[in-house]
């Protein structure tokens, strides 16, 4: 199914922000946005490397000021909050950078756009916030502490300010143009070389989802009416172990190398991963399409082809 089939005129001629546009996340969506017939700006700290078609903006959202006289100018109808730093690690020195990139960086865009008329600020948390029984659960890392954070502003500025917002929570996305030190990619490209990839114990379960599921998730919570204050879950719902989904992909490669995991325990105070899918598919009219093995076999076959380029680049030069 085409974007078209899927959501129709819902965009055509709307103007949209979306924040962290040059993201793993934020292209597709800026390129589903703009097959839709959307006015998309892009808000990035590197905003003109973004998807060709988009309006760049180059700003830090930890600036106020900045964020303030962009969104003025843009006025966007829609607005999809993505930008973030992202990582699981636990180092104290992650404590402040996650703070001020997705704490202050939320607040401030949330501030900016309150007094202005959007149809709906979707605002993207993560599936590592504890959520549910979960909810009083210290989060495990600083990341996930600045976006449980970010979440309950959100909220509040629902609640409070009448903003039009609805959450999402992506689980463990994966897909084309990741982040190369991500699992996932981190994986096929050394597999691809004939490499050992090098991993952790691996035991963590967690909700593989494919980045074109998530966009059609996202899509879904700007459009569909009567949700604000909602959040949902963006997940397959199922679980596999970590060391699993590796050795799916190494099957589906043929890899002749092995994948080497260290006997050393996982990270401390991470819990399995895992979406609940009763509200998306009930209030949201989401769910997902692509199995784990179809997605990794889509991935790979995107990786193979950049590596395929890659080889034939230096036997050129």
């Amino acid at each position: 199914m085409s974007w078209h089939e899927e959501f129709g005129d819902a965009f055509r001629g709307e103007r949209v922000l979306v924040s962290g546009a040059t993201g793993f996340i934020g292209r597709p969506l800026c390129e589903a946005l703009l097959s839709l017939g959307a006015d998309v700006h892009g808000v990035a700290r590197c905003a003109e490397h973004g998807v060709t078609g988009v309006v760049p903006w180059s700003i830090d959202l930890r600036e106020a000021p900045q964020v303030d006289a962009v969104c003025a100018q843009i006025r966007p109808s829609f607005i999809f909050h993505l930008a973030a730093q992202v990582t699981a690690r636990q180092e104290r020195e992650l404590i402040r950078p996650m703070l001020e990139h997705n704490l202050l960086g939320s607040v401030n865009l949330l501030t900016a756009v309150m007094q202005q008329r959007c149809r709906r600020f979707v605002f993207v948390g993560s599936g590592e916030e504890p959520a549910g029984e979960m909810r009083m659960a210290v989060p495990s890392s600083p990341y996930t502490a600045a976006k449980t954070a970010a979440s309950l502003y959100a909220r509040m500025f629902q609640q409070v300010y009448q903003l039009p917002v609805t959450i999402v929570r992506p689980f463990l996305t994966y897909g084309p143009r990741q982040e190369p030190t991500k699992l996932i990619p981190y994986t096929i490209r050394k597999l691809l070389r004939g490499e050992s990839p090098q991993l952790a114990s691996a035991n963590r379960l967690c909700d593989f989802i494919h980045v074109t599921d998530i966009v059609r998730g996202m899509l879904w919570a700007a459009v569909q009416a009567g949700i604000e204050g909602e959040t949902f879950d963006l997940g397959t719902g199922e679980v596999v172990s970590i060391r699993a989904a590796v050795e799916m992909v190494a099957r589906i490669i043929g890899a002749a190398a092995p994948v080497q995991f260290s006997p050393s325990p996982d990270r401390a105070n991470e819990p399995p991963l895992i979406a609940n899918l009763e509200s998306s598919r009930r209030l949201l009219g989401w769910e997902p399409r692509w199995t784990l093995e179809a997605g990794l076999r889509a991935t790979i076959d995107w990786y193979v082809g950049q590596h395929e380029t890659s080889q034939a680049t230096r036997r050129c030069a």
